[in-house]
């Protein structure tokens, strides 16, 4: 008969110094990852370490201390790790330790497939349950095929890791020697304070988000800052390599419920958590969450299954081409690949999925503040998202949409939503390069894209609209609705008929300083497949107290809805900016533009002349702010 669970339990119940007499030198030993981190075996395999050499220490990541990189311990102990925290970073850059780039979706057949064979395995688990079972916790990434791949298993059971659900088991009978040994589990406290920058680009990510989504989130300050702007969606699922607090608290607050994912229905599911003890209370054996290894979590064909995946990671830089970097300052290695590619490639093959790059626009160095948008990387630094794989970018500044755009206008969108400081240098560079036209223009940097008055609005037919300001990176999409317009549109539009619309003649139209001067388009379509159905501009005098106005609406979208929309938004633009007139130059023909203007419910004085009729119409101040008595 087999030998029961409970008495196997207590035959492997030893201290650490017993157990980790089976360390020999030479030997390759995997240590348990993140907030999992077995912090007791790490300091008693210190202490034996004079007894060692030559120990070659794996883990993915890091958050506590890392004594075995200390240079005393050099011929006793060399980590390699396959994605560098910060208490590694120094000894890999130094050479003291080792970096194994690779995506995080490959780590555990390396260990499977014995390339990098695991003698001894260091890992945290929870005290086992009535049938036996341990729970890897809050890490199990490529710490459960470590256990199921190594000569020589040591757990060290504490009663502090939670029992988390999914595939995160192992079996008393799976393990060697087992350490009673209780310890705080380590946190990740996220990186201090929630700076405007931080704000402004979770903005941007989180309009992306709609009801329904499921999300891929990386850890740090951006991540947690775009699920503190979702306090207003419904049924939001998560498909994630890690979760945090942020996670947490949507969930408990019902604004994660998993009811739309498409695959894992109702689950949280990840393969490792960082956060709080509150967090790990929370995971403790609750059914919406599941573990499993980074091998399924992260594989692009699973992670394709989930519909409207929105997948949002990191970035150190990028270059004009869409080249990005996310491991390395240039020769310098600072993190590594982990889950970034895998999830890119994934929510790109998903239906409806976004693979979101966010980064500040700028970063602060020892030289000063440089731009993170470059005109080529750095030398020594690491392309993880390819040109091709490249979908949206974020900063605060705005988003850019790359896949499927020529490098020219890949390298608009991205001076865009580059800081104004470094756009003028940025433009000069894609001149050099030869990748923009010669006569290329940027709008006076008076302010930044206003994201704000983007707004939305159903058509009379019912089709769903975006109506924003114009970007110069809509170059293309102006003059696809350009050739659209039938000759009539053309004529009434601009006076003549105008046959064609040159780069020189559309860059103008494009490049506005949404201060003196503002042009709003309508757009059909999600991004990659957008279509320009209508525009409307207006141009102040040099007092800003008037202005010229006009709008066109592509054939098939006329007389639904979308020029008075047009109209109304620039009323409230001009409203705010302290317009109070507008004026607009109108063929006596065009019959409909004067019925939006004469139905608008502004006061209205028209003169006509030679068959253009001369409209002036009066805005009206805003209406005043109650004051608080």
């Amino acid at each position: 008969m087999s030998q029961p669970w409970r008495e196997r339990y207590a035959d492997k119940t030893v201290e650490a110094a017993f157990a980790l007499r089976k360390v020999k030198p030479g030997d390759r030993v995997f240590i348990g990852s993140a907030c999992g981190e077995p912090q007791h075996l790490v300091h008693s395999l210190c202490d034996a370490g004079s007894h060692l050499a030559d120990t070659e220490l794996i883990q993915v990541l890091t958050f506590g201390v890392a004594p075995y990189t200390d240079p005393q311990y050099a011929a006793n102990f060399r980590a390699n790790a396959f994605f560098i925290g910060a208490s590694l970073r120094d000894s890999v850059n130094q050479a003291r330790a080792d970096y194994t780039p690779i995506f995080l979706s490959q780590v555990s057949d390396l260990f499977k497939s014995r390339r990098v064979p695991i003698d001894v395995a260091l890992v945290t688990v929870s005290p086992p349950d009535e049938h036996g079972f341990c729970s890897l916790g809050v890490s199990v990434d490529i710490t459960k095929a470590a256990v199921e791949s190594a000569e020589v298993v040591i757990a060290q059971v504490n009663r502090n890791m939670p029992r988390v659900l999914g595939n995160s088991f192992i079996h008393v009978r799976q393990i060697d020697y087992l350490v009673e040994h209780d310890e705080p589990l380590l946190e990740w406290p996220g990186l201090a304070g929630d700076d405007e920058v931080t704000r402004k680009i979770a903005a941007n990510i989180a309009r992306l988000i709609s009801d329904g989504a499921t999300l891929q989130l990386g850890i740090g300050r951006i991540p947690d800052a775009v699920l503190a702007l979702l306090t207003d969606r419904n049924d939001l699922g998560i498909h994630t390599e890690m979760f945090s607090d942020g996670v947490m608290k949507l969930a408990k607050a019902g604004n994660i419920t998993g009811k739309y994912k498409t695959l894992h229905a109702g689950k949280i599911v990840g393969s490792f958590a960082a956060g709080s003890k509150t967090l790990f209370d929370f995971v403790d054996n609750n059914p919406m969450i599941e573990m499993h290894p980074s091998d399924y979590t992260n594989d692009p064909f699973i992670i394709a299954q989930h519909d409207n995946l929105t997948a949002i990671n990191s970035a150190l830089e990028i270059d004009l081409t869409g080249q990005v970097c996310a491991d390395s300052l240039g020769n310098s290695f600072y993190s590594g690949i982990g889950g970034h590619a895998d999830f890119v490639r994934g929510a790109a093959m998903a239906r409806n999925g976004q693979p979101i790059i966010a980064m500040p626009s700028t970063a602060v160095t020892a030289d000063g503040v440089r731009s993170r948008i470059v005109a080529a990387l750095q030398e020594g630094a690491g392309v993880v998202t390819t040109r091709g794989d490249i979908h949206y970018i974020a900063t605060e500044y705005g988003v850019a949409y790359l896949h499927g755009r020529n490098l020219r206008e890949r390298a608009m969108s991205l001076i865009g939503i580059a800081h104004p400081d470094f756009r003028g240098e940025l433009l000069f560079a894609a001149k050099r390069r030869r990748i923009v036209y010669a006569n290329q223009i940027l709008p006076p940097m008076s302010r930044p894209y206003p994201a704000e008055m983007e707004a939305t609005t159903t058509l009379n037919d019912g089709t769903d609209i975006m109506v924003r300001p114009i970007r110069p990176d809509d170059e293309r999409l102006i003059k696809e609705m350009f050739y659209s317009f039938s000759e009539k549109t053309v004529y009434l539009r601009y006076h003549n008929t105008l046959k064609s619309m040159p780069h020189n003649k559309l860059q103008v139209f494009c490049n506005v300083d949404y201060d003196t001067e503002m042009a709003l388009i309508g757009v059909t379509g999600v991004a990659g497949s957008e279509e320009v159905i209508g525009v409307g501009r207006y141009m102040t005098d040099a007092a800003k107290r008037s202005a010229e106005m006009a709008f066109v609406v592509r054939d098939d979208y006329q007389r639904k809805g979308l020029g008075s929309f047009l109209f109304k938004r620039l009323v409230e633009l001009a409203q705010a900016q302290g317009i109070r007139k507008f004026h607009a130059e109108v063929l006596a023909e065009n019959s409909g533009m004067l019925k939006i203007f004469h139905r608008s419910g502004l006061k209205v004085e028209t003169t006509t002349e030679e068959g253009v009729v001369g409209v002036d119409m009066q805005i009206p101040e805003p209406p005043a702010m109650h004051q608080p008595q």
